[in-house]
């Protein structure tokens, strides 16, 4: 009896011990998979929850997952971003800015990691420069029904 009991936790040893490496790449598949395709959903839901805030300052100050990139102009954007790696995230690829000209826009794409949107903080001159980066970037713009 105490022969079987021996083999049965040496067999359930190692077969724990065998699942650890599936357990490891398991969890690494889940945190490199997700999705840049955006969502129309939350791209709609931050959209209305920018629109509250008057300027990036404000923004920022009451949110603070608020992103802001200020142009050497004196323009500026404010948004959030949805990181794309992780199957836990809602939304993965989605970016909605409010702009110095008023409009508030929506982009998909691919997001890697959080706290950029989309293009980190480059140093860029104005609004258009954005424009063009997010595009060389492979941004899609949304449009808002």
């Amino acid at each position: 009896m105490n022969r079987r009991r021996t083999i049965r936790w040496v067999v359930g040893g190692c077969a724990a011990l065998a699942l650890l490496p599936c357990g490891f790449f398991g969890l690494w598949f889940a945190a490199s998979t997700g999705s840049s395709k955006g969502s129309p959903a939350l791209a709609a839901e931050w959209r209305d929850h920018l629109a509250s805030f008057p300027d990036p300052d404000a923004a920022r100050a009451a949110d603070p997952e608020v992103i802001v990139i200020r142009f050497r102009d004196g323009g500026w954007v404010f948004g959030r971003s949805q990181n794309s790696h992780g199957i836990w995230y809602r939304g993965g690829g989605t970016v909605v800015v409010r702009d110095s000209a008023g409009r508030t826009r929506a982009f998909f794409g691919h997001v890697c990691g959080g706290g950029q949107l989309g293009i980190g903080y480059p140093d860029l001159p104005n609004l258009a420069a954005f424009d063009k980066e997010m595009t060389e970037s492979g941004f899609k713009e949304h449009s808002f029904p």
